[in-house]
């Protein structure tokens, strides 16, 4: 979580970040309307990345949400089939970077 703040603070982001389901649901609540997109990791402690998708699905439909997990992406795909899109733990972050800019309609530098 950190190392993720940390690279999207750099690339411009403004990034709030929750520790567990609870402070997420705080978050959601007291902020959304400003947020534009959700890094959801399908394994948490206490409760299960998908029980906190249906929870933004229902609450902030509008809000993307980025999937991210250590699972493989079909698998993240299974368990959660509804999201913007999919982001492998083991991965760069450019291409994290990457999808966060499509997911939200952003230019993506030439390389």
């Amino acid at each position: 979580r950190k190392k993720y703040k940390k690279f999207l603070t750099r690339a411009g982001f403004k990034v709030t970040e929750a520790a567990n389901a609870m402070e997420a649901s705080e978050a959601l609540m007291k902020g959304k309307s400003l947020l534009d997109l959700i890094l959801l990791d399908i394994q948490m402690a206490e409760v299960d990345g998908r029980d906190v998708f249906d929870i933004i699905d229902e609450y902030c439909p509008n809000i993307p949400v980025i999937v991210s997990s250590v699972y493989p992406v079909s698998e993240q795909k299974f368990r959660i089939p509804r999201a913007a899109d999919y982001f492998h733990k083991l991965s760069k972050e450019e291409t994290l970077l990457e999808k966060i800019r499509s997911v939200l309609g952003l230019e993506n530098p030439k390389k």
